[in-house]
């Protein structure tokens, strides 16, 4: 699996409080926490993992109900988000990691 800053799922790992912080909670990104970060297992990262596939938008499931539905739903703008992530998978898996990161 080839590592990028951007997630399994389409979240880019420097706009995440958490990504490489000082201050708990900390976390080294999906990639290098095999899918477990700070707030517990990712099943979008456990489910690309089964399926073979560097991430969710070369799927052949993709959008799934796993990557649709997930979210954080305490967050107010969680499902947003996660409309915006399945775009970035959309888009990344025509034009590639970097365009992506652009």
């Amino acid at each position: 699996m080839k590592l990028t800053r951007i997630n399994t799922c389409g979240s880019y790992c420097d706009d995440c409080p958490s990504y490489n912080s000082e201050e708990d909670p900390t976390c080294r990104g999906c990639h290098k926490n095999q899918g477990n970060p700070w707030w517990g297992e990712c099943r979008l990262f456990k489910c690309a993992s089964e399926h073979a596939v560097e991430h969710c938008g070369v799927c052949d499931e993709f959008p799934c109900d796993i990557s649709v539905s997930h979210f954080d739903p305490d967050n107010p703008i969680g499902q947003r988000n996660a409309v915006v992530r399945i775009g970035v998978q959309a888009y990344r898996a025509k034009h590639g990691d970097e365009k992506a990161m652009e």
